[in-house]
């Protein structure tokens, strides 16, 4: 019988560590799938991110630029006025 596990023991050892390296291979692959999907997803929310705040910008700039305009086209005194109105407290 000891005979037999000598033959046969170091097959099996060795059948075994071949179907743990293929679990553990078939784990690595996983576990890369998932990071590339993480890391796509977050590329996915920067862009998103960048996006809304170069809207945001370009939103502010044409705020800015409304503003420009409408003062360059009042006199002194409304604009002296305007200030006056909404920049002072009550």
């Amino acid at each position: 019988m000891i005979a037999l596990l000598l033959k046969v023991g170091p097959w099996l050892a060795g059948l075994v560590g071949i179907i743990a390296g293929l679990f553990m291979r078939q784990q690595a692959k996983t576990s890369k799938a998932e990071a590339a999907q993480e890391v796509a997803e977050s590329r996915k929310e920067v862009a998103e991110h960048n996006a809304a705040a170069a809207q945001a910008s370009a939103n502010a700039a044409q705020e800015r630029t409304n503003v420009e305009n409408e003062i360059a086209g009042l006199s002194a005194d409304a604009v002296d006025k305007r200030l006056r109105d909404d920049w002072t407290r009550p």
